[in-house]
Formats: structure tokens, sequence, C-alpha cells
């Protein structure tokens, strides 16, 4: 027989309730339990997966944080005034084109709908990739993978989803080499954007999963064909939440006479919103959101549980987590409720990601931050 062949495959969002509400996978008799995750959106979440660290520990915590000393790929956006919606939209369009031209900024990033005037203030928390070997400060699986001279091949959202999937068939199928890879790694992101726009229980939900499903035993069809031994590993970063209030946080913030970027600094996200102010605002925007039932201010000791305490406070040095089921907006993420979204209180049931395996050895890893350790300690040559 050839060497086992090891398969990931990480699926956006794929939360525990939406796999059991389908069912998905049962029919290949995959081992199967939830999946812990940490606070945040997948810009915390892929790193802490990768290299099995906290956010605070690996440094990427929300896409965006406060730009250092050292300055931000959007400095000199800094003395543009405020524009209206239309001027700005296009202005942001430019800026995009101007940053990507530029290079300075090789991670997945997203401008949304963060005004143009603000943006100088702020940068990206990743300038690399860290799917790439690299890309994180800590030391991620494909760190390891490399240093340990293991080979494997890694698709993720820079190509289509449909090529990706066709791609790793392609190198299932194959008739072994010497060369062969001992890891396939496929990220994708479909079935996160699906349920954004049609909630996490959809039908349209429902048939992508198939679609997965269909995918995944024909994986395994073909490597038992070949002669291989495929141990397989599907797992998602977080969970999904169906949205069914819209609270506008940042409009509560305005009619207390409160101007962004004039008297305090902060970044609305769609389920977040990280401050920078005196503490007349902080209290002023918490008593906001708490009077309202949406949800509530996070204090220091929660932030060093969940692992997203910074020193420097470039997150924010006040923290306002939404009730899950409640969406901000508008935000600097968008104008629109969006059908469902993430980013809650990691220990919400919905939250909660998903892992399934055929392999039938040991316990599987209770969380996101022990899935490195879990996958290195299965694939063959890699140095301890």
């Amino acid at each position: 027989m050839s060497r086992p062949l090891t398969i990931v495959f990480l699926i956006d969002a794929l939360g525990w309730e939406i796999a059991e509400r389908f069912e998905f996978c049962k029919g290949l008799s995959l081992r199967r339990a939830p999946l812990g995750t940490v606070l945040g959106y997948s810009s915390a979440a892929i790193p802490s997966l990768l290299s099995g660290a906290l956010p605070s520990e690996h440094g990427a915590w929300a896409m965006w944080r406060l730009a250092d000393r050292s300055g931000s790929p959007f400095g000199y956006l800094r003395y543009v005034p405020k524009l209206p919606h239309a001027l700005d939209w296009r202005a942001r369009y430019l800026v995009r084109r101007i940053t990507d031209r530029r290079r300075l900024i090789r991670g997945y990033y997203d401008l949304y709908e963060i005004p143009v005037h603000l943006l100088g203030r702020f940068d990206v928390s990743q300038h690399q990739d860290p799917y790439q070997p690299g890309g994180l400060s800590r030391e991620t699986i494909f760190d390891r993978l490399q240093s340990s001279g293991v080979p494997y091949k890694m698709w993720y959202y820079r190509t289509p989803e449909v090529e990706n999937m066709a791609a790793l068939l392609d190198v299932v199928s194959s008739d072994a080499t010497a060369n062969d890879p001992d890891l396939l790694f496929l990220y994708t992101a479909e079935l996160d954007a699906l349920m954004h726009d049609a909630g996490i229980f959809d039908g349209a939900v429902e048939n992508k999963l198939r679609e997965y499903e269909r995918f995944l035993s024909d994986v395994l069809d073909r490597g038992r064909k070949t002669g291989r031994d495929v141990s397989l590993y599907v797992l998602s970063d977080h969970g999904m939440t169906d949205v069914h209030t819209a609270f506008d946080l940042w409009g509560g913030c305005e009619n207390k006479g409160l101007r962004v970027g004039r008297d305090y600094l902060a970044f609305f996200d769609s389920t977040m919103a990280r401050l920078w102010c005196d503490e007349r605002t902080r209290n002023i925007v918490a008593d906001i959101l708490s009077a309202a039932g949406a949800g509530r201010e996070l204090d220091d000791q929660e932030l060093v549980e969940h692992g997203c305490l910074f020193d420097g406070r470039e997150y924010g040095n006040a923290i306002l987590l939404a009730n899950p089921g409640v969406m901000f907006v508008p935000s600097f993420m968008g104008r629109h409720k969006l059908a469902a979204m993430h980013g809650y209180d990691p220990d919400d049931r919905y939250s909660r990601g998903s892992f399934l395996t055929n392999d039938a050895a040991g316990d599987l890893p209770p969380s996101i931050l022990d899935f490195k350790a879990y996958l290195l300690g299965r694939v063959g040559r890699v140095a301890a």
C-alpha cells in the first residue's frame, strides 16, 4: 500500500447546530463532535486554528486595528474630509486598487464600508498570509510541514471552490509516485457567504452540504481505488447564527451628540463595536447598548479569558459585543441586515464549529486551538 494520505477540508462557518440539523455526512459514518472557537471572526479563528494559539498570542484578532507608530498603508488618507456616501464608495474602490498595486498587504482584507476619512487611522491586523509559511508570528501547521519536509498541497479562497475541489480530486486519483503529497488542505468560504444571504437552515444550505457530502464520498472512493489509506478531517473555524434584530448603535451615539472621528474613535463591526475613547464616552455607549438589551461591554477579565486582551489596546480600550442574533446596522461592514452572522459569544451554542473524521483513534479535539497538535500528531514525518 502507498503512503497514507491526510486530507483536511476546512468549511468556513459550518456550525455544529447546522451540521446536526442536516445530518451532514451521517452516511459516511464519520466520527463527529462540536468544536469550540475563539471570540471574533475568521480573522481571529483561522490564525488560532492554524497556530494553536490565542489571538493575544499570535496578534491577529479583528481584521482591523488601530495603526501603530510605524504607520498605516492608508496613512495618506488621514487628511481626507468626510465624504458623501456615494463619493465615499468610489473613493474606497480607488483606495483598494492603489493598495493592491503597492502589494503592502498579502493576506486577505476588505475595505467594506469603512469611512475613507477614518481609514488612515487604522491598519489591517495581518499584512502576511497565514496560509503560507511565515505568515503568522507563531508557528503554523504549514510552517511545521515545511520545516519537517512533509510534502503538501493547499487550496483556498484565492481560487474558486469548484476548481479547488476538482484539483484535490485529481491529486487523490493520480497514480502514486515518490513525490506524492502526504497532506492535502482545502479551505472554502462559500457556505459562509451563502448563509449570510439565506440564513442557516435554508434549503440552499442543505443543498450545499449535500454537494460537499458527494465530494467527500468521491474523495474516499478514489483514495481506496488508488490504494492510499485516506484520513479525512472535516472542520470549521466557527459557527453561524440567524439574525433577528438590527440595532443602530452608531446612530444611538450620534443621537447623544457623539461624532466618531471627532469625539472618539471607533470601529463598528457587525457584532462588535471597538472604541478608543475616554471613560465618559465609554459609559454612554455601553448604556445605549445595555438599555436596549442588545448586548454588553466586555470587561478585561472576560477578554483575558477569551485570549483577546492586548496590552497596547490596539483593538480598542472598550469592547462592546452584541447578543446572539443582534447585528449592528449600519456599521463599517455595511448598511443592511444580513440573514445570518457570526462573531458572537464563543460559548453560545450556535458559535460552535464542527469536527468530523474517519480517524478512529483517540479523542477528538475539543477546540480549534487543539487542532494543530491533533493533526500534526497524525501526519507521518512531522518533527516534534
